[in-house]
């Protein structure tokens, strides 16, 4: 089957897909619900209509409607990411967003692996220089760092960590989005841009957006 491009037929094979699929969920459902439906349902469009960006990673990414934020168009990204993924869970995450022949790739991974784990950084360098290697060179890479918690007790290893990263990352010559400065200027996420220490609140994931953005060039 032919893939679609463009905005207009897009958006309305979306909606029609949406639509028909509405009627099988109740009205009433928790918002990991909600997300988790509407995530299933752009994978089911992204499979006739080409998307744009594919962003993988744990909840930190899975929490966000991508496409909306970078594009004002929902169905131009698709989001594998999922809640208490680790480095080599986002890396199987790699493999499956390969094949949505998409333009730019997006990955954040590794904050479960310490703050869940207490993996060191040499164990997150190692694991990460493998999700790196089979990143598809045919998809332009975006990486986001490991953005700080709350916890300061976490933030020398947080950013050991980013260090290796952006050393892998430029191996690959990756794009760099470090949210750290703006987030977490004092080594701790801003409860200004938090919900709970750890996830980003809508503040935070707009400044992200335009952190990507202007990778993006939009």
């Amino acid at each position: 089957m032919e893939r679609l491009h463009g905005g207009g037929p897009v958006v309305l094979l979306g909606i029609a897909l949406l639509f028909s699929s509405a009627i099988s969920i109740p009205v009433m459902c928790s918002e990991a619900l909600r997300n988790a439906y509407v995530s299933t349902m752009y994978r089911q469009v992204a499979k006739v209509a080409r998307p744009r960006f594919v962003f993988v990673g744990d909840s930190l990414t899975a929490n966000c409607n991508w496409g909306w934020a970078l594009a004002r168009n929902p169905f131009s990204a698709v989001n594998l990411a999922e809640d208490g993924a680790l480095i080599d869970q986002v890396a199987l995450q790699i493999t499956r967003g390969s094949g949505y022949a998409a333009e730019f790739l997006f990955v954040t991974a590794g904050t479960n692996d310490i703050v869940l784990f207490d993996r060191s950084v040499e164990q997150i360098t190692e694991r990460f220089e493998h999700l790196i290697e089979i990143a598809p060179d045919n998809l332009k890479l975006v990486v986001t760092l490991i953005p700080y918690v709350a916890a300061v007790s976490q933030t020398a290893k947080i950013r050991g960590a980013n260090v290796e990263i952006r050393r892998l990352s430029a191996k690959k010559a990756a794009a760099v989005v470090d949210l750290n400065p703006l987030v977490a200027p004092d080594g701790a996420l801003s409860s200004k841009f938090t919900t709970d220490g750890l996830h980003l609140n809508n503040l935070g994931y707009r400044i992200w957006a335009n952190e990507l953005r202007k990778i993006l060039h939009l």
